[in-house]
């Protein structure tokens, strides 16, 4: 045997080397697993923030009775939110779940009569007929328990509901409908539920669809994942793509109010970021906030009553036990998509106001995050900037934007040379 031969021998037998081996293979498939994770992030628009918004209003009435949510009936959490009384309230329940969920509501057709509310489906050209139209999680479906016919001749639509899953081949849905299963001796509004059920999708009590909320994909690309890098970077100092236990920043009071998570989400948008979690896990959120006693108490009943944050300010105890939940898996998730969501809200305001360069966007969708969604508008400090502009032209008009001490004009620096030096990455 070759002395080359031996000595591939000896190293075959040692286990040291074959730890080794093992260890990059491993190093490799995680830093794989990784960079996929980042490039394919995808996050879902309106239908996915209806129907999240719904499961969540269901899943808080299967773990909480009447009794305990300070209401005297479910549908008064709902009829109370626009100032009625508790009539019936199916369409008022996806109105809720609008306004939580920030979609705005005359998108989807909203009406407090179903009647109303197909006749603006008709008119926003969104008026869709189950026997041809493959519905999606988001969309609104109305009912005549008369059947098909019955609604064809006569228009007639007696209930409404939201599809909040779909069947891989499409033949099933299910269904989240508020002020069900009423009439126990009482007043229907005031007796009935939120109801959770499957139907076919062509069943013949649904009179027609709403293609609203139709579900959006917006997977990470070098535009938006440049806009997340600037904005965490500037809000928490570290760079999205840098992240770790950056997860869990939570600040207090922050221009009077809590700020929290990887884009320093504040005051009620923090809350909403809690929500988002809770609906992807409940359990985790749950299990989370039972180790800190009442301090938990409170952050949990803050999510399921959606409380007001837009003031407050928790204590040392409830802020743990909020940094807790933020790094759990969920927290992180919520964050992920929530902050991809942002930046592509930022980038298509953007668009819209005719900046198309992406470093001009990156820089200005900083300022949006910052300064809020209105800044091109007049008096906002983005009133002005317009497509014809270079990134330098931007930044020399509005790096002291603020006022005359010349407030965050480090950040708006840091920003401009940044983007300035960026090359994009391969991620397209």
């Amino acid at each position: 045997m070759s002395t080359f031969a031996k000595f591939l021998l000896v190293i075959l037998k040692d286990k040291r080397f074959w730890r080794a081996v093992l260890g990059i293979i491993l190093a490799i498939v995680l830093f794989m697993s990784i960079c996929t994770s980042y490039i394919t992030t995808t996050m879902q628009g309106a239908g996915s923030a209806l129907a999240d918004q719904a499961e969540a209003e269901y899943s808080y009435w299967q773990s909480t009775s009447v009794a305990q949510s300070g209401y005297s009936c479910q549908g008064e959490k709902y009829c109370s939110h626009f100032n009625y009384s508790t009539v019936d309230w199916c369409c008022i329940f996806i109105g809720y779940c609008a306004d939580k969920a920030d979609v705005d509501k005359e998108e989807i057709g909203y009406s407090i009569n179903t009647g109303i509310w197909k006749d603006n489906l008709i008119r926003l050209g969104k008026y869709e007929d189950p026997d041809t139209y493959q519905p999606q999680r988001g969309n609104v479906v109305l009912f005549d328990y008369s059947g098909r016919a019955h609604h064809d001749a006569t228009g007639y639509t007696a209930h409404i509901g939201i599809v909040v899953d779909v069947s891989d081949d499409g033949s099933r849905i299910t269904v989240i409908a508020g002020n069900e299963n009423g009439n126990d001796g009482s007043y229907w509004a005031t007796s009935s539920k939120i109801n959770k059920y499957d139907l076919s999708a062509t069943d013949d009590s649904i009179a027609c669809y709403g293609s609203v909320g139709v579900e959006v994909t917006i997977t990470a690309n070098s535009t938006n994942t440049l806009v997340r890098e600037v904005i965490a970077h500037n809000e928490i100092g570290v760079l999205y793509s840098e992240m770790n236990n950056e997860y869990g920043s939570v600040i207090p009071c922050d221009v009077n109010a809590i700020s929290i998570g990887v884009y320093g989400w504040h005051g009620n948008n923090a809350l909403e970021l809690l929500q988002r979690a809770y609906s992807i896990n409940l359990v985790q959120v749950q299990s989370v906030c039972n180790s800190y006693g009442t301090a938990g108490v409170r952050v949990i009943n803050a999510i399921v009553t959606d409380a007001d944050w837009s003031r407050y300010i928790p204590d040392s105890t409830t802020a743990n036990c909020i940094k807790a939940i933020l790094l759990t898996e969920c927290g992180k998730q919520a964050q992920n998509e929530t902050s991809l969501e942002d930046a592509q809200y930022y980038i298509d305001i953007c668009n819209d106001n005719g900046i198309t360069d992406y470093k001009c966007v990156t820089y200005c969708s900083d300022i949006l995050n910052q300064w809020g969604i209105y800044s091109f508008d007049g008096g906002g400090c983005l009133n002005g900037v317009n497509g014809s502009m270079t990134l330098s032209q931007i930044y020399n008009s509005r790096r002291a934007w603020s006022d005359s001490n010349y407030n965050y004009y480090n950040r708006r620096t840091w920003t401009y040379n940044f983007v300035k030096d960026y090359s994009m990455p391969l991620i397209q």
